[in-house]
C-alpha cells in the first residue's frame, strides 16, 4: 500500500527529529569526551602496569607495610618483569605555630617523576641529590616559590622536639600530569635518599607490577594477591583494567556540565514529540476522505496504520541520521575550539555506539509520536468517503475537555507536592512536583488556550479589531490543533523561564551565599605580638581593591568537655568591629559572654558545657554549633581568659567589589612575602562558581534555541496546512472585498496569538516553578534569595512572539497569492 501522507508536509516533523537528534548526539559526544578524559588520566596514572597493589592499612592498623622485602618477593614471582614501588607521604610547611592549622600547609611528598608528554618541566631541572627538590606549579603559585628558593618543611608531630625539619633547595618546577600527581594538594618531588632525610615514610603506597610478554595476567594477579595478602590482608590488589576503572570513577571533572546537557536534551525531545504528533495529526485530518476511500476499496485498518507508520519511520530515520551528523559536527567544534576548558582536542570522542543510539532514539521518538495519529487514521470509517461526515465534533470536544480537567487535577496535585517540597526545603521533591505541574498544564492546554483566546476575542469586540476578532474565532474553532501548536512554545518558555529564574537567583545570591559560607573576603594569618600592625595595615590598604581591614585576636586555650581536655584556638570577635569587614554575621547572633560558637568539626555537642582555660583563668560556656566561623568567644570572655597578655591575631580584609578576586589575592601575597604570614581567600571558589554559572546559562540558551527552532518549524507547518484547509474561506473573504493585506494580517495574527498564549502561560508557570525551586534551595543554602530576571524573561517572551510571527509569514504569503476564483472553486 503506498504512503498516504505527503512527505513534503512532514518537513516540520523532519526538522524536529533532526534538531533533537543533533542535541542528543552533541550530549553523547560531550559526555563521552569527558569520560575519555577521566579514563585517559586513570590509564596514565597506572602506566604499563599489569597488576596494581595499593596500601590498604587504616590509621591504627598493625598490619605490615608494603616495604622493600615485599617488593622483592613480588619481583621473584614467575612472569613478573619488574616492580616499581611508589613512595608517598604528607609533610607540612615549617611555619610558625600560629600558621600550622592554616589551609594549604599540607604538602604531598613523592618520588622524582619521569618526564612525559603529560608531566613536563616548566623551569629548572629534576632533583638528583640530597638537598634538592622539585615542586609542582600549584605549590609554586601558592607559596610564591621559584627555582633557587628554599622551602622549609617538617614532619607532622605535635612535639616540636620530635619533628624532623628540612630546608631543601627548589631546583625545578614541574607541570604535573596524571602520571605524577596523586592528590589535589601541592606536591614536591625528591629522591628516595632525600625523602628519607626529610623524615618521610619509606614504605610504599603503591606497587606497579609489569608482566613478562605472554604471561597469563589472571594467574599473575592470583599469585601477586596471595603474596601481598600474606603480608597485608587489607591491601588492594587489582588488575590493570580494575585499577583504571576505579581511578576513573573517583574523578568528577566535567560531570556538572555533561549532566546539565543530558538533563536538558529531553526538553528538545518533548518539543519534538509535540511537533511530530501535531504534524501527523494535521495531515491525517486533512486526508480523512482519502483514507475513507481507501478503506472503501478494501484496505484494512492494519494497512492504514502501517502506511502512516512507514512515513513516520522514514521521517525519523532520515532526520535522525542528518541530526546525528549535525550534532557530531557541533560537538567536534565545541571540543576542538576549547569551549569546554576542561577538554582538549585529543580527547574528542565520537563513538559509533553513541551515534547508533542517537539514530535509534530519534527514530523511536518519531514512532512514539506517530502512534496516536496512526491510531486515529485507523478509526476513520469507509462511510466518510461517501457521506463526508467525520467524527462528531461534540464528542471530540467532550473528550478534550475531560483530558483538560484531568490535567488541571494533576497540576493541582503537583502544586501540592511543590508546596511540601518548599516547606521541607527539599529541592528534589520540589523538582518532582514541578514536573507533575508541567505535565498537568500540558494536558490542560486545550482548556487554558481556549479560555484565553475567548477572553481576547471578547475584549477585542466585534467591530473595533475585526482581524483579531476573526483570528480568535478561527483558533477557537479548532481548539485541539491550537492547543497542540501552542504546546511547543509553552514547553520551551516554561523550561526556559524556570531555569532563568533559578540561574539568575543563584547569580544574584552568590555573593550572599559566599558571604554566609565565607563571610570574610580574605584573612592574613600569622600576625604576632611582634608584628608592626600599623605598617602592615598601611601596606595592605595600599593594595588596589582593598576597602578596609581589622584585627581579630586568636587565643590558644584548653577546652574541657565531659572531663576530656584538648587544645583549641578560638577567635575573639567584636561584632561592632567586624561589621564593616564581614560580608555577613549570620551565625553570630547568639554570641554573648556565656556562649562559645563552634563549628561541627570540633565535635562539641550543641548545648553542652565547655570549660575554657587560658593564661589568667577559666570560664564555663555553653556551646552553640554554627558553621562558617570556627571557634568564637566574645571580647569580655577573652579578657577573663587571657587578661592583657599579648596574643596572636588574624587580619580580616574587605575588598571594594562584590567579592575577592585572584589579582587582589596575588597582590596581598606580594605584600606579606618574607614576613612569615599567609593569605587565605575566597577568590578561587568565587571565580570557579561564576564561570560555572556562565557556562550553564550559555548551555541553557543553546538548548532553548534548538527547541525554539523545532517549535518554529512545527508552527509554520501547522499554519501552512491550516491555510490549505481554508482556501475556500479565504476566497470568500477576498470575493467580499477583503484586501490581501487583511488576509496576511489575519494569518500572521493567528500565529502570533498562539505564540502569545503559549508564551504567557509558559512564562507564568515557569516563573512560579523557578521561584518555588529557588525558595526550596534557600532552605539549604543560606543567603539564597529569589531574583526575577525581568529583562531575560521579556527577551524570551519577545523571542517567542518573533517565532510565531516568522512561522506565519510564508503561509500568509501563500494565502494572499491564491486568486479568489480558484479559491471559491475548492471543495
Amino acid at each position: 500500500m503506498p504512503s498516504l501522507l505527503d512527505l513534503r508536509r512532514t518537513a516540520a516533523a523532519f526538522v524536529a527529529v533532526a534538531m533533537s537528534a543533533a542535541l542528543i548526539a552533541f550530549a553523547f559526544i560531550i559526555s563521552d569526551s569527558f569520560r575519555t578524559q577521566t579514563q585517559t588520566s586513570a590509564r596514565v596514572s597506572v602506566g604499563d602496569a599489569t597488576v596494581v597493589v595499593q596500601d590498604g592499612r587504616g590509621a591504627n592498623s598493625t598490619e605490615k607495610a608494603l616495604d622493600d622485602d615485599l617488593l622483592n618477593r613480588v619481583s621473584a614471582l614467575d612472569g613478573v618483569a619488574s616492580v616499581r614501588g611508589a613512595h608517598w607521604d604528607m609533610l607540612w610547611l615549617d611555619l610558625p605555630k600560629q600558621l600550622r592549622h592554616a589551609a594549604g600547609v599540607q604538602i604531598a611528598a613523592q618520588d622524582v617523576p619521569t618526564l612525559t608528554k603529560f608531566t613536563t618541566l616548566s623551569s629548572g631541572r629534576l632533583p638528583k641529590a640530597t638537598g634538592e627538590v622539585a615542586i609542582d606549579s600549584m605549590l609554586a603559585e601558592q607559596q610564591g616559590l621559584s627555582v633557587g628558593d628554599t622551602i622549609r618543611l617538617r614532619t607532622h608531630d605535635d612535639d616540636d622536639a620530635k619533628a624532623v625539619r628540612s630546608a631543601p633547595t627548589v631546583v625545578g618546577i614541574i607541570s604535573a600530569g596524571a602520571d605524577s600527581k596523586e592528590t589535589s594538594t601541592g606536591t614536591f618531588y625528591a629522591t628516595a635518599e632525600q625523602l628519607q632525610t626529610m623524615g618521610a615514610r619509606m614504605d610504599y603506597r603503591s606497587l606497579y607490577v609489569n608482566a613478562k610478554p605472554g604471561t597469563d595476567t589472571g594467574a599473575l594477579l592470583t599469585q601477586v594477591s596471595q603474596t601481598v595478602h600474606a603480608v597485608q590482608p587489607a591491601a588492594s590488589v587489582q588488575s590493570r583494567d580494575e585499577a583504571i576503572a576505579q581511578r576513573a570513577q573517583a574523578q568528577t571533572g566535567g560531570t556538572t556540565i555533561a549532566s546539565i546537557i543530558n538533563l536538558l536534551a529531553p526538553v528538545c525531545a518533548i518539543v519534538s514529540i509535540i511537533v511530530i504528533t501535531t504534524t501527523f495529526s494535521t495531515l491525517v485530518a486533512r486526508q480523512t476522505r482519502t483514507i475513507g476511500l481507501i478503506r472503501c476499496i478494501g484496505s484494512s485498518r492494519r494497512q492504514v496504520m502501517l502506511a502512516v507508520l512507514r512515513t513516520g519511520l522514514l521521517t525519523g530515520l532520515v532526520g535522525s541520521v542528518l541530526g546525528a551528523a549535525l550534532g557530531t559536527g557541533l560537538g567536534a567544534i565545541a571540543v576542538s575550539s576549547g569551549t569546554f576548558a576542561d577538554l582538549k582536542a585529543d580527547q574528542l570522542t565520537i563513538s559509533p555506539v553513541s551515534l547508533g543510539l542517537t539514530v535509534a532514539l530519534g527514530t523511536l521518538v518519531t514512532l512514539i509520536a506517530v502512534l496516536r495519529p496512526a491510531r486515529t487514521a485507523t478509526r476513520i470509517s469507509p462511510l466518510v468517503a461517501l457521506t463526508g461526515q467525520v467524527v462528531s465534533t461534540k464528542q471530540a470536544g467532550r473528550r478534550r475537555i475531560g483530558v483538560a480537567v484531568a490535567g488541571l487535577i494533576i497540576a493541582a496535585i503537583g502544586a501540592a507536592v511543590v508546596v511540601l517540597g518548599i516547606q521541607a526545603s527539599d529541592i528534589f521533591f520540589t523538582a518532582c512536583g514541578s514536573t507533575v505541574v508541567a505535565i498537568g498544564a500540558i494536558l490542560a492546554l486545550p482548556l487554558l488556550v481556549t479560555a484565553i483566546i475567548g477572553f481576547i476575542g471578547r475584549v477585542s469586540g466585534d467591530t473595533r479589531l475585526p482581524v483579531l476578532q476573526l483570528a480568535t474565532r478561527n483558533l477557537a474553532r479548532n481548539s485541539g490543533r491550537s492547543a497542540a501548536t501552542a504546546a511547543t512554545l509553552f514547553v520551551c518558555v516554561l523550561v526556559g523561564s524556570a531555569l532563568f529564574v533559578g540561574l539568575s537567583s543563584l547569580n544574584a545570591s552568590f555573593d550572599a551565599i559566599l558571604g554566609n559560607s565565607s563571610p570574610v573576603d580574605a584573612k592574613i594569618l600569622g600576625v604576632t605580638p611582634q608584628t608592626d600592625t600599623a605598617q602592615l595595615t598601611k601596606q595592605v590598604k595600599a593594595v588596589n581593591g582593598i576597602k578596609d581591614v581589622t584585627y581579630v585576636p586568636a587565643l590558644d586555650l584548653t577546652q574541657t568537655v565531659d572531663g576530656e581536655s584538648t587544645d583549641i584556638t578560638v577567635d575573639v570577635i567584636d561584632l561592632k568591629a567586624i561589621a564593616p569587614i564581614a560580608r555577613s554575621t549570620s551565625g553570630l547572633e547568639g554570641l554573648d559572654d556565656k556562649t562559645l560558637i563552634v563549628g561541627g568539626i570540633y565535635d562539641i555537642p550543641d548545648g553542652s558545657t565547655v570549660t575554657l582555660t587560658g593564661a589568667t583563668g577559666s570560664v564555663e560556656l555553653t556551646a552553640r554549633v554554627q558553621e562558617g566561623w570556627g571557634a568564637v568567644v566574645s571580647p569580655a570572655v577573652a579578657q577573663r581568659l587571657n587578661g592583657d597578655t599579648p596574643t596572636n591575631a588574624i587580619m580580616w580584609v574587605r575588598s571594594t567589589g562584590n567579592s575577592m578576586t585572584s589579582d587582589i589575592e596575588h597582590a596581598l601575597n606580594t605584600v606579606i612575602r618574607g614576613q612569615e604570614m599567609m593569605v587565605s581567600g575566597s577568590a578561587s571558589a568565587s571565580e570557579q562558581m561564576s564561570s560555572l554559572i556562565t557556562r550553564m546559562a550559555l548551555i541553557v540558551c543553546l538548548v532553548l534555541g534548538a527547541a525554539l527552532v523545532i517549535a518554529l518549524s512545527g508552527l509554520a507547518n501547522t499554519t501552512d496546512v491550516s491555510v490549505l484547509e481554508r482556501i475556500r474561506e479565504i476566497g470568500v473573504l477576498r470575493a467580499t472585498g477583503s484586501p490581501r493585506s487583511e488576509i496576511r494580517s489575519l494569518i500572521v495574527t493567528e500565529g502570533t496569538l498562539l505564540a502569545f498564549v503559549g508564551g504567557i502561560l509558559g512564562l507564568t508557570i515557569g516563573t512560579l516553578l523557578g521561584t518555588a525551586g529557588t525558595v526550596a534551595a534557600g532552605g539549604a543554602a543560606k543567603g539564597m534569595s529569589v531574583h526575577i530576571p525581568y529583562l531575560a524573561l521579556l527577551a524570551l517572551f519577545a523571542t517567542t512572539l518573533a517565532v510565531g510571527l516568522l512561522a506565519s509569514l510564508r503561509p500568509a504569503g501563500r494565502a494572499t497569492s491564491v486568486p479568489p476564483v480558484m479559491a471559491l472553486s475548492e471543495e
